[in-house]
């Protein structure tokens, strides 16, 4: 088994959402003892509404972009995702393609499956460009997966 997405995955997906969430609310909660009867800061509505809406984009930007990405291994039978606290793994059958993302060409790829699998239908990975070198160049399974994104989907 070899691993084919990049160690910068457990940062995005694990260190950078957990480092961020406590920053943010280390400050609010230290804002609001700071200013605890003396301002009134808190009693501002403009206040709030900035503070919900930084932490909503946040939690944004962190779901739609970082939490999308999964830790991918792959062997000659089975392809491994993991979330990096479940890992489940599909035979080279139970996928439809692999795709290269728009968003960073060459290095985010989306594993399509043809049944919806425990993380859903699409599972996207970072890939190290190294190892995605070298699993490309010793599995010609995975060759045969790799599709490009203006090429239909076979029946």
């Amino acid at each position: 088994m070899q691993r084919v997405s990049s160690q910068l995955t457990i940062v995005l997906r694990i260190a950078l959402p957990t480092i961020w969430l406590t920053t943010i609310l280390s400050l609010v909660f230290l804002l609001a003892l700071a200013v605890q009867g003396k301002a009134g800061i808190f009693g501002n509505p403009f206040i709030w509404v900035g503070l919900v809406l930084i932490l909503g984009s946040g939690i944004a930007l962190i779901k739609f972009l970082f939490w999308r990405l999964y830790r991918v291994d792959i062997d000659d039978q089975y392809i491994y995702v993991s979330n990096y606290f479940k890992t489940y793994r599909y035979t080279f059958a139970d996928v439809e393609g692999i795709r290269d993302s728009k968003i960073v060409s060459g290095r985010i790829f989306c594993i399509h499956l043809k049944a919806k699998g425990s993380f859903g239908q699409h599972l996207y990975f970072l890939a190290s460009r190294v190892l995605w070198l070298d699993v490309l160049a010793s599995n010609p399974q995975v060759r045969n997966l790799l599709r490009e994104e203006n090429d239909t989907p076979s029946s």
